[in-house]
């Protein structure tokens, strides 16, 4: 099946861009008493798309997590934009293993993000620069889950499902090209994706 691959799409924020997430996973986790994979799904999902698309403000971040979270009136928003702002914005571990990938295959972000967004995260990683494409939600006219904008991918990329890998840590968007034929990872840590990827290269 490797020997089809040609091509790896890679979700953006939580895989290869992302705050520390673990710290500030772990402590609305235990604060509201939720599984951290289930309180990760929440906190940096859509809302936190959002907020980093620069569409709510952090105040209205945190309302939608306390209506998404379980005993989410607990959150209390100056002590949780005390961790945030203590945990920076920077490449993860995976963004060191592109190199080796790039030399085999054509590899691609997918990303539910603007193209102003993209364009100014350029200018601080020098690595963004270095994918054969980047497609935004805003290029692609839809957000991932929907299966559109990973057609709209494929066709960008001139490539087909079954000669595809997605990466992504969200479970929905994974599941949502599973369902298309991908090979998907269904990225948690560093650990298990370079188990899943090293069969790659």
């Amino acid at each position: 099946m490797q020997n089809h691959i040609n091509t790896v799409f890679f979700d953006l924020f939580g895989v290869l861009l992302g705050i520390d997430q673990s710290v500030v996973v772990q402590y609305l986790s235990k604060l509201t008493n939720t599984p951290y994979l289930k309180t990760r799904e929440i906190t940096m999902g859509e809302p936190y798309m959002q907020l980093e698309r620069g569409e709510i403000k952090f105040q209205e971040y945190v309302e939608d997590i306390r209506t998404l979270l379980p005993n989410g009136d607990r959150i209390d928003a100056d002590r949780l934009r005390d961790i945030w702002m203590n945990s920076r914005v920077g490449e993860m571990p995976v963004v060191s293993l592109l190199d080796k990938l790039q030399k085999k295959y054509a590899v691609w972000v997918i990303s539910n993000t603007t193209e102003a967004h993209i364009k100014s995260l350029q200018s601080q990683f020098v690595f963004l620069n270095s994918f054969n494409g980047i497609i935004t939600s805003e290029r692609a006219g839809t957000h991932k889950p929907h299966p559109n904008i990973f057609k709209f991918a494929l066709e960008e990329a001139n490539t087909d499902a079954v000669s595809a890998i997605f990466i992504d840590d969200s479970y929905s968007n994974v599941e949502a090209a599973e369902n298309m034929g991908f090979t998907v990872h269904h990225y948690v840590n560093f650990e298990t994706f370079q188990q899943f990827i090293q069969a790659y290269i």
